[in-house]
């Protein structure tokens, strides 16, 4: 748990030679305050409804998704006209902006494993408003000439005496002014509490959108992948910058680790500062470049969630003001391009739609995988498993509103055999020299001398798409050790032989009789499904198909898999099922497994990433912990089994 320590300003990192994010968010709040001294006090109930809203969950108001209508106030000066925005770049900004906030983005997959479990859904969601505080139609977005050449961080592009545009009611719609600020700074924005004729958030027109979602767009990289919205939109909703503007300072969120300040860049996981294992560089509210940022936590979560409660500050984005539209669900549903391991997804285009959210699942199983957000006619789902029955639904989005799901559609995946047959290798003669280890994955496999030469052993490992790996392996001598000349083949295109560029992953040769290892990178286009690795070590050179003397051939099954993000049968798959209760809890806890055997081991760290408590569970059995040492906090549950297979989850301990 963090301490509360006064809020001061960042420091910019000293020498630094890449782009340095720039967010005068906190030096507006600290002028604001110097200009409204009324802003402190509010500030200060906004805290108070915020500890209430954390310390009594249970009774929230608001639940659910939370849609937030968004005006966009593209300002430009009129000689430099790539300042006036596209349509499109706008509105590559709020899919950004949805996929940040529904942890729909794709690189998510790359939190790593010490805060993959706090990574969360925040369930707020964005939309360009549809009507005006007048009640007319609009596209929520407006456009104004000007002769500035840069706004600064005073208000300016908020005022009509000033030459800016006013904000629509701040109390109903999200303003967004893009404009350029001057001055090497990306954005800034109001946090809850301030005044309603400034309210909103602020960001120069190279750094509004994301150049991954078209061409043509007017982004300057680092910051062009739409994270610097993320970022002030964060603060709109009342976050503060993860290191708290101090030396080790405090957000106000529980589980994001204190860090010594801010990180520009990409730094290199684990970072380790003010006692933690590592800062979460990779969350929205640091300094990172777009490409390294991936995650808001679930303390920023219930944070953001606070202020749409009573006295939030947010309150009016749950009034009902601004109905959307009715949204129609998609028909002329259809399944093509089946395989043994993948399949697309097809709809019929719905008038309105902005976007459509895709769900699939094996058939029968108890949950979905969800693809939200989508936008085209189709959808191509990977990492499906072979002869499998799945199932998919689809709903559309339209601004603000969604419509029910479909009806489900059926298919069946292929069997996914490779058909060609491949060719024989062996060595004659094994007397002398054999092959006596093969290490990767869950293959370990130690063995003496085979039979003729050669063996099909039937063992296999999954390898993901775009992992690097290691392989391991060594020769058994009967007397001198030879030297002898080693390679690995993968069939990575499943096309019956390992003569493609890329198979032969392993070509070395040694004289020593102790393990060998090297590694390589499975290929991000490597086709899916069970395919053939074969191991050959002979004291001469030799090629995949080669019949040769003095030596050994052993042949294995690799399964390629999909990424993390793509891979939908890993998704599906509940190795084993966890229960903790109470959770929340206060002097015991108890885990209770289901579906698993054998021994199981239990870690518990917090949120620094220390180990706190170790236990194991045989079986199906419970186990109550102790809280009574425990301080007050989240904490992350490891429940690894005897296969490898490891289940994560939080306890929230309450005092």
């Amino acid at each position: 748990m963090k301490k509360i320590i006064a809020l001061g300003f960042a420091a910019l990192m000293a020498g630094a030679t890449y782009a340095q994010r720039s967010c005068h968010s906190m030096e507006v709040l600290e002028h604001n305050k110097q200009h409204d001294h009324q802003l402190e006090q509010k500030m200060f109930q906004i805290e108070r409804v915020t500890d209430n809203y954390l310390q009594n969950k249970a009774n929230q108001r608001v639940t659910g998704v939370v849609r937030i209508p968004v005006v966009v106030h593209v300002i430009y000066n009129s000689a430099v006209a790539a300042e006036n925005i596209s349509d499109a770049q706008i509105q590559s900004q709020i899919a950004v902006l949805n996929e940040d906030f529904r942890k729909t983005n794709t690189d998510v997959s790359q939190v790593p494993s010490l805060f993959a479990p706090l990574a969360v859904d925040t369930e707020i969601e964005f939309f360009l408003a549809t009507t005006s505080p007048t009640g007319t139609a609009t596209t929520g977005i407006t456009r104004k000439s000007s002769t500035r050449t840069s706004w600064g961080t005073a208000d300016a592009m908020k005022s009509t005496t000033q030459g800016g545009v006013a904000p629509w009611d701040a109390t109903r719609y999200l303003n967004i002014w893009v404009c350029n600020i001057g001055g090497g700074i990306l954005g800034y924005a109001q946090f809850p509490g301030g005044s309603t004729s400034t309210d909103g958030v602020v960001i120069s027109p190279q750094y509004f959108g994301s150049s991954s979602k078209g061409t043509g767009f007017y982004l300057s990289a680092p910051f062009d992948k739409g994270r610097t919205a993320t970022h002030e939109v964060g603060h709109w909703l009342n976050l503060r910058h993860i290191w708290g503007d101090a030396n080790c300072g405090n957000d106000f969120v529980a589980d994001t680790p204190t860090q010594q300040t801010s990180n520009g860049g990409c730094p290199t996981f684990p970072k380790p500062t003010c006692g933690n294992t590592s800062d979460m560089w990779m969350n929205y509210m640091d300094y990172t470049d777009d490409r390294c940022m991936y995650m808001f936590s679930a303390g920023q979560k219930d944070r953001m969630r606070a202020t749409f409660e009573t006295g939030g500050g947010r309150t009016g984005f749950v009034s009902g003001t601004t109905p959307p539209p009715t949204c129609a669900t998609p028909a002329s549903l259809t399944t093509s391009s089946i395989t043994s391991t993948g399949a697309t997804l097809n709809w019929g285009t719905v008038s309105g739609a902005a976007s459509y959210d895709v769900r699939v699942r094996a058939t029968g199983a108890t949950t979905w995988t969800d693809f939200l957000g989508r936008t085209g006619t189709s959808l191509a789902v990977t990492g499906l498993t072979a002869s499998t029955n799945y199932e998919w639904q689809i709903r559309t989005n339209c601004s603000g509103s969604s419509s029910a799901y479909s009806s489900s559609i059926t298919f069946t995946t292929t069997t996914g055999t490779v058909t060609p047959a491949y060719c024989a290798s062996r060595g004659t003669n094994n007397t002398y020299e054999w092959i006596d280890l093969v290490r990767l994955g869950s293959i370990n496999r130690t063995s003496s001398r085979e039979t003729n030469g050669y063996l099909n052993t039937g063992l296999s490992t999954n390898l993901i798409r775009g992992t690097s790996q290691t392989v391991s392996y060594s020769a058994g001598f009967s007397s001198t050790a030879y030297t002898e000349y080693w390679k690995v083949y993968i069939d990575w295109n499943r096309d019956g032989d390992f003569l493609d560029a890329g198979e032969t992953v392993v070509n070395r040769t040694s004289s020593s009789s102790a393990t060998l290892s090297s590694t390589f990178t499975v290929p991000s286009t490597a086709a899916l499904g069970q395919t053939r690795m074969r191991v050959s070590m002979s004291d001469a050179s030799q090629n995949s198909c080669s019949t040769f003397t003095y030596g050994e051939v052993e042949d294995y099954t690799i399964n390629v898999t999909a990424t993390a993000r793509e891979d939908i049968s890993a998704q599906l798959e509940n190795p084993f099922g966890v229960e903790i209760y109470p959770n929340p809890a206060n002097t015991i806890a108890n885990i209770k497994l289901s579906g698993a055997e054998g021994s199981n081991s239990v870690q518990i760290y917090d949120m620094a990433g220390r180990t706190v408590f170790t236990a194991s569970i045989e079986g199906n059995n419970e186990l109550s912990v102790d809280l009574s040492r425990f301080e007050k906090g989240l904490y992350i549950i490891n429940i690894t089994t005897d296969k490898g297979v490891t289940e994560r989850k939080k306890l929230l301990v309450q005092k």
